[in-house]
């Protein structure tokens, strides 16, 4: 397990949820947890200059140097969680993706618990807080990979195609026998031909899909932290780590790199080089059964969850790790194969569905995920119910649909297609979709400095009295 665990949210009010213990032991483990706000940052920092501000707030709550306690062989996972997280309408419930859930667990929980046994020692680990990486690899063997470089990236290996190029960053490697990877390029535009054109340069190599996590070492913190101390004084500023990284790997010039940034990228490369014979960067290739489930989008979280019923290694995977199974259950509401957690459904048929912490008096449903839910009646295909509370009658087929509560507006209600957050941002995003009184950004507005207690409070007082007209 890790010494100390840092999770990056927006604001203050997020650290006060996570240290009243959002999170459960069996998942900390004695970990310290470490919540820092994002907030005083001017502007967007990227998780470049956000996982240093994230060390420096934590160093300062903990009033010791976390820098030092790496050198000296603690180890330390930093989650980022501080992002608008427009394409998933459930995040508006909540205020923050990381803590929407699944079955037992919030996704936050998720991304701690599976890396706990991953901990480095000596070194820093930062991911995202909207996916689950279900690793097959030994924790031995990552850990030999990463104290051998300063800087480990995470890939899949895949073959090169549009979809691919489009939506992901691609690392273009070499690897044989011994400790990792070695990089021969990297790519984060996004743009297939570019991709392909360096892919074919390279000699054909092997492609890798970057994860975006990575793990570095306390010797290249302390030399980022001396490059961008003007940043970090001023809080302001913007890089992504991968950009980093391309500049140090790319053979090619990064035109959209700035010249700043290009420089420091220099500056603490030559200095890595100069320190010890340690590598400067590698990637580790996970195998191809490694379980990559993303819960970023709508799309994304509907697929992971319904891969919990899936008849193969990963939906095992999953539901071990979940701690939930597949079941059939023949009362008055016959339940088929479905996770069925915490629930109480009093008549109708529910197939292939996943139903956590939720009630219903007559329920309909097929592929359908009802999650912290009280309802009437309900019928349902291929759809999410997240949140809601409803004394009436629910029909819904291929969307979400959620509740959101608020003290003075009451009950908000978001219905949106599984898939629409794909297109264009400003459809959307900024209007208001079919039968929705507001727009998912007009809801991310309103509820910025609503508090947990309010939201429980509101939501209990639907769920306790009915239907309430809403102003």
């Amino acid at each position: 397990m890790f010494d100390y665990i840092i999770v990056v949210v927006r604001d203050d009010s997020e650290v006060k949820m996570l240290e009243r213990s959002l999170l459960r032991e069996d998942v900390l483990l004695g970990t310290i947890l470490v919540p820092v706000s994002e907030s005083g940052w001017n502007g967007a920092a990227g998780n470049g200059l956000g996982t240093l501000f994230a060390i420096e707030n934590a160093s300062n709550a903990l009033g010791k140097d976390l820098l030092k306690e790496v050198k000296q062989g603690n180890s330390v996972l930093i989650v980022h969680t501080a992002g608008e997280g427009t394409r998933n309408i459930l995040a508006r419930t909540c205020k923050n993706k990381a803590f929407v859930e699944v079955p037992k667990l919030t996704i936050l929980g998720g991304v701690i618990k599976q890396l706990q046994d991953f901990a480095i020692p000596s070194r820093i680990m930062v991911a995202w807080g909207d996916q689950f990486l279900f690793f097959e690899e030994k924790p031995e063997d990552i850990k030999k990979c990463a104290q051998s470089t300063h800087v480990m990236l995470f890939g899949l290996r895949t073959v090169l195609t549009e979809e691919v190029a489009s939506k992901y960053g691609i690392q273009i490697v070499k690897c044989g026998e011994g400790e990792g990877c070695k990089l021969l390029d990297f790519d984060d535009s996004r743009n297939y031909e570019r991709v392909k054109k360096k892919l074919q340069t390279r000699g054909g190599n092997e492609v890798m899909v970057n994860l975006g996590i990575f793990t570095m070492s306390g010797v290249l913190a302390e030399r980022m932290f001396d490059a961008f101390n003007d940043n970090l004084k001023k809080r302001e500023g913007k890089f992504n780590s991968d950009t980093l990284w391309q500049l140090w790997i790319s053979p090619e010039p990064e035109a959209e790199a700035d010249y700043w940034l290009r420089e420091r990228a220099d500056s603490i490369k030559n200095e890595l080089l100069r320190a010890d014979s340690v590598a400067v960067i590698k990637s580790f290739a996970l195998s191809n059964g490694t379980a990559w489930l993303d819960f970023g989008t709508n799309k994304s979280y509907y697929e992971g969850m319904m891969k919990i019923l899936a008849d193969d290694e990963v939906g095992r995977r999953f539901r071990e790790f979940l701690g939930v199974e597949v079941s059939s259950i023949k009362n008055r509401c016959v339940v088929l194969d479905s996770v069925y957690e915490h629930a109480a459904f009093e008549k109708g048929v529910v197939k292939h569905c996943i139903i956590s912490s939720s009630t219903a008096k007559y329920a309909q449903l097929e592929q359908a995920c009802v999650i912290n839910s009280k309802l009437n009646r309900i019928q349902g295909r291929r759809c999410v119910v997240y949140n809601v509370v409803d004394h009436a009658s629910i029909e819904i087929e291929d969307c979400i649909l959620v509740d959101v509560f608020h003290p003075n507006k009451g009950r908000i209600r978001l219905k949106m297609r599984i898939g629409e957050e794909m297109g264009a941002k400003e459809k959307w995003w900024v209007s208001r979709l079919p039968g929705n009184d507001f727009s998912l950004s007009e809801v991310a507005d309103l509820m910025r400095s609503v508090s947990e207690d309010e939201i429980a409070e509101t939501k209990k007082m639907f769920a306790d009295v009915g239907e309430t007209v809403i102003e």
